[in-house]
């Protein structure tokens, strides 16, 4: 059945569920995936320990799955497959739905996928549409932010339009200063962010450690070199980007002595 960005929550969300996201904007897959794995472990009070992420080929997947013997075994496997085409079909379909398995495939080429597309819209399963057009970056914006302002939403389709930063990062670090209800920051990062885009060296060690920050709150994994689980650190570290972006030209060194001070 065909499903939008925007519609999907908590109810669509479970073991043995499976989402085929399909169109030519690529960029979404991943921040996807994400969005999906989080939304389960939030639903069901899960870690990490609890479940497997599983990135290959069709081939593999069903290898992978063919492998899981323990049938008293509690841990939920995700599979994110991406290029999956008309060929794939048949390989796939007796594995859909099943327990202990969620899948997040993404289509191929699209003249080889025309088949397994139209049998995704048509099944059970969850066809969401990914366009490179602005109704789905709003829509993925919605799902992603469900509580950001209309006009804040039309500013981030602007900055996803003009950029090539991941979206994992940019909707992570906007979604942060949503939940931290800081409406100034907010539109002082997205005005910002909108109009100024050269890279400094600053730049991208702010969000090299945004990044890893995040990704250590999340998956729980810690670096051995840094501590990034300092409190205020994301707050720390957008100011500073907002900053050098207004022309106070930071150096590098001000992160190290900094986050060494914290």
């Amino acid at each position: 059945m065909k499903l939008e960005f925007k519609n999907i929550n908590d109810s669509h969300i479970a073991d043995g569920r499976v989402f085929y996201l399909f169109g030519n904007y690529k960029k979404s897959f991943g921040v996807f995936c994400d969005f999906v794995l989080e939304k389960f472990m939030s639903k069901y009070k899960c870690s990490g320990e609890n479940i497997d992420i599983f990135q290959g080929s069709v081939a593999d997947s069903i290898k992978s799955i063919n492998g899981q013997c323990d049938l008293f075994g509690s841990k939920i496997t995700f599979f994110c497959i991406k290029n999956v085409e008309d060929s794939h079909l048949d390989k796939l379909s007796p594995f859909l739905g099943i327990e202990r398995n969620v899948f997040i495939l993404e289509s191929g080429d699209y003249g080889k996928s025309k088949k397994i597309t139209d049998y995704f819209q048509k099944s059970r399963f969850f066809a969401v549409a990914s366009f490179k057009n602005d109704m789905t970056l709003f829509s993925l914006c919605k799902m992603l932010i469900p509580t950001v302002p209309q006009s804040i939403a039309t500013e981030i389709i602007k900055i996803i339009n003009d950029t090539d930063e991941d979206l994992r990062s940019l909707f992570k670090k906007i979604s942060i200063l949503v939940e931290a209800n800081d409406d100034k920051l907010l539109k002082e990062y997205v005005t910002y962010k909108s109009t100024f885009f050269q890279q400094f060296d600053f730049i991208p060690m702010v969000r090299y450690l945004l990044n890893t920050a995040i990704k250590e709150k999340i998956h729980g994994r810690k670096q051995e070199n840094i501590d990034l689980s300092k409190k205020g650190l994301t707050q720390f570290l957008l100011e500073a980007e907002i900053s050098q972006k207004l022309g106070k030209n930071f150096e590098k060194s001000y992160l190290y002595g900094s986050l060494l001070q914290r």
